[in-house]
């Protein structure tokens, strides 16, 4: 009777042992990723129809997204900041978008859009891998 009773209270240390070594494993490889990992930390805003002042122009917008809550916040708001987008490009007339140099203004004032809806700093990036003017 007293070897189970010794043994019971040996083994309750060994097993709260193996789930903190458990847990400290699951946090430690939280993030990790396998592979190359390079459409993991973006999002795209896909097949967007916006009006120019004097145009049209159809889009798509891949937003550089580094960490999970920056991944989170965007997803639940993605229509506010597609809304955002269209809204900025009403502003601007063809001329406005027409060459690369103002494509990367364009590209720096939707990554400040993008920002000030998910907050600031989580978004890094805006590319524009499809933008045809109409």
């Amino acid at each position: 009777m007293q070897s189970k009773i010794v043994s019971q209270s040996k083994s309750a240390p060994v097993v709260s042992a193996l789930a903190a070594a458990l847990l400290v494993l699951t946090v430690a490889f939280w993030g990790h990723r396998t592979g190359d990992g390079s459409s993991a930390g973006s999002a795209r805003i896909a097949n967007v129809d916006a009006v120019l002042y004097d145009g049209e122009v159809e889009f798509s917008a891949d937003v550089d997204l580094p960490s999970r809550w920056g991944r989170a916040t965007f997803a639940m708001k993605e229509l506010s900041i597609r809304a955002a987008l269209v809204d900025l490009l009403r502003t601007k007339s063809r001329y406005m978008v027409a060459t690369t140099t103002a494509r990367e203004s364009l590209r720096r004032e939707m990554l400040q859009k993008v920002n000030g809806i998910i907050g600031s700093g989580r978004a890094t990036a805006v590319r524009l891998p499809r933008f045809e003017l109409l």
